[in-house]
């Protein structure tokens, strides 16, 4: 097949940091147990990694405490948050640029009746003015994504929660994408609730992801089950965080995803550098080409990127690239939001989501192949 040119960073980060598979095998070969599920020093010592965990994610976003619930990924935890959080008569306002993890639960309680949402337009999220316009006593929560997986622009931003939090309205954030940028710290912007997820740009394994808060979750959990504590219990114990965690946890990616938040820390500076030269050069390279329609060109972004080649639909771009040996996604990118917002439901998009492993021979090559379509 010769040499694989990756540019789908934003569905799942496919090299890993050597320390973060380390962290897997050894904790495989030299733990291998559950924590919480025994009392012998094995098990004591997986408990105590699984608290280290928490506290480095929470340390990561911003957080002076271990409010960390893990989860298998980030739409897990939106689906607990949301279907716990919001309560009959809410009303809820999200972003035009939502993943369908955000839409569907959301859009679900509307269909039962139980809520509402507005949609808001992008000119509300980029100027609290008019977002203010949107506010009324019925409103419980904003939900806004912290970057387009669409198009990589980054959407959240602290003025958004100031307004909100000034209304007493909750601020949750999507951080699946962006998450692993350093770009946004809860206390510091006015967030309430964040999901992330391990497997993109916290350069961790698919399996783990989880929801994070300012203060501890006192709603339902999503899944009854095994929690290790209480067993004599019929119903979850109301002990947090074991209640939001029923049955084992995924402790060889947690402690995988720790160590990938650790060399992120630790390499910050050098990888956000590289993506932005990187992206940069290829925003420059592709609006050279007067067949592309770059879809945001002028966005603060995440090295995400999002085009089409006119005349074509963007499955048959995938497919000419992927006979090139190049990785990327096309079609609708489970963001129906964003495609009605940009007006490419029809044609789709073709996505390219780069990170620091990335080459500029490789954004080359890829540009080589766009010109001769």
């Amino acid at each position: 097949m010769g040499l694989i040119i990756y540019f789908d960073n934003a569905a799942t980060s496919r090299i890993k940091p050597d320390v973060v598979v380390e962290a897997y095998t050894d904790y495989l070969s030299k733990i291998g147990v559950s924590p919480g599920r025994g009392s012998y020093s094995l098990a004591i010592q997986a408990s105590r990694m699984l608290y280290q965990s928490r506290k480095t994610i929470a340390n990561f976003f911003g957080l002076n405490n271990t409010n960390v619930i893990f989860t298998k990924n980030s739409t897990e935890a939106m689906n607990l948050f949301f279907l716990g959080f919001l309560k009959a008569g809410d009303h809820v306002l999200i972003s035009p640029f939502e993943h369908n993890s955000v839409l569907r639960p959301i859009n679900t309680l509307k269909r039962k009746g139980v809520i509402d949402y507005t949609i808001l337009p992008e000119a509300a999220i980029k100027n609290p003015d008019e977002l203010q316009e949107y506010i009324t006593p019925a409103v419980k929560l904003i939900a806004i994504t912290l970057a387009s997986n669409l198009t990589g622009e980054i959407i959240y931003n602290k003025r958004i929660g100031e307004l909100c939090h000034k209304n007493n309205i909750r601020v949750f954030v999507d951080a699946s994408q962006g998450g692993g940028k350093g770009i946004v710290n809860m206390l510091d912007d006015n967030i309430d609730y964040l999901a992330f997820t391990g497997h993109k740009d916290l350069l961790g394994l698919p399996g783990v992801g989880g929801l994070c808060s300012v203060e501890k979750i006192a709603f339902s959990p999503l899944i009854q089950g095994g929690t290790g504590v209480h067993g004599e219990k019929y119903s979850n114990p109301e002990i947090y965080p074991d209640a939001y965690e029923s049955g084992t946890l995924n402790m060889p990616a947690i402690w995988a995803l720790k160590t990938a938040v650790d060399y992120i820390s630790r390499n910050m500076h050098d990888i956000v550098s590289k993506e932005r030269e990187l992206t940069d050069y290829l925003v420059k390279g592709l609006l050279s080409n007067d067949k592309v329609i770059l879809y945001k060109p002028d966005a603060y972004r995440v090295p995400t990127l999002c085009f089409n080649i006119k005349e074509h639909d963007s499955s048959e771009i995938v497919s000419i690239l992927d006979k090139n040996n190049i990785c990327v996604r096309g079609g609708i990118h489970c963001a129906i939001l964003a495609h009605e917002n940009l007006g490419t439901v029809k044609t789709g998009a073709v996505r390219v989501s780069l990170n620091y492993t990335n080459t500029f021979e490789e954004i080359n090559y890829f540009l080589s192949v766009i010109r001769g379509i």
